[in-house]
């Protein structure tokens, strides 16, 4: 044997040196001989570092619940090279996707539609939630659990839930952005899309067009109290002409109220002008009557 690869026999033989060289990189395991790849202390400091080399180590260690979860730990995509007897232990996999939400991408079908077990990977990372059985991504209760941890997974809920108010209005007060997978019809909630402007101003993209453009919405998402207090001013001059009109505008003053509490005086300053049937500049607002010859006849406002 030439010495050149008898230094390197040696090398991959030597335990010393092969531990250390697996604690800077995983990856050298790959080159350790065959007895070193059995070394439980060299196999555990090689997945810690580089969980991929699970793939290098003994069968005998391929099966060893810490070697495989240090290894998981460090990238769950490692577990691919468990045996299939861990992806269906249910103890195993729980303590897998507690360390690594995408573990749950190996776990046996019977695991991957187990309540206690997706949801704890999905605690661990929302995405895993795209390994769950479809019955679960249709399930109620467990996708409002999922949501109301990280609104994101209203990504991966079935379509009906993507069009259930309460459901998508509690991903979105959980996380803004959660508007971009709701329903068309829910991007044209009002309601919804307040409250994920409140949460995230920049999910206003993913409103209606309506909405978009809708002056309070747009001042809401970016908190804009000055352009608010004008708009408000605004609302105080308009002058009703029908009931369903002055009732209309009611509810703009008092959503705007709700939403911006630090306005409530010029709120009510506004509701207070519009009410007033006689104005100074002989405007008038007809509030109760049912024609304005009736109004001007009460009210003397000819």
């Amino acid at each position: 044997m030439r010495p050149l690869l008898v230094s390197r026999v040696e090398k991959y033989n030597n335990r010393s040196l092969m531990l250390a060289a697996v604690q800077k990189h995983g990856s050298a395991l790959r080159f350790a001989s065959k007895e070193l790849k059995a070394d439980r202390e060299i196999v555990l400091a090689a997945v810690q570092n580089y969980g991929y080399a699970l793939d290098y180590v003994s069968d005998e260690l391929q099966v060893d619940r810490e070697i495989v979860l240090a290894a998981v730990q460090n990238y769950g995509d490692a577990l691919r090279f468990a045996p299939n007897e861990l992806k269906a232990d249910r103890e195993f996999m729980m303590a897998a996707v507690q360390k690594n939400g995408y573990a749950l991408m190996y776990a046996s079908d019977e695991l991957q539609a187990d309540r206690g077990v997706v949801l704890a990977a999905v605690q661990n990372n929302w995405q895993a939630l795209e390994f769950a059985s479809e019955e679960l991504k249709t399930d109620h209760s467990f996708m409002m659990a999922a949501v109301q941890h990280d609104g994101d997974a209203l990504e991966y809920a079935s379509e009906e839930l993507k069009g259930d108010r309460s459901f998508v209005l509690a991903a979105v007060q959980n996380y803004g952005n959660a508007l971009q997978h709701a329903s068309e019809e829910l991007k044209a909630d009002r309601e919804i899309v307040l409250a994920a402007v409140q949460n995230y101003g920049a999910a206003l993209r993913f409103a209606s067009e309506e909405l978009k453009g809708d002056p309070f919405v747009k001042a809401f998402a970016k908190r804009d109290v000055k352009f608010t207090c004008e708009y408000l001013k605004s609302l105080g001059c308009l002058r009703p002409t029908v009931a369903s009109e002055l009732d209309a505008l009611g509810d703009k003053i008092v959503e705007i109220a709700t939403y911006f509490p630090e306005l409530e005086q010029e709120a009510q300053d506004a509701s207070a002008q519009i009410e007033d049937p006689c104005n100074d500049n002989g405007t008038y607002s007809r509030v109760h009557k049912v024609s304005r010859k009736e109004f001007e006849t009460d009210f003397n406002c000819k």
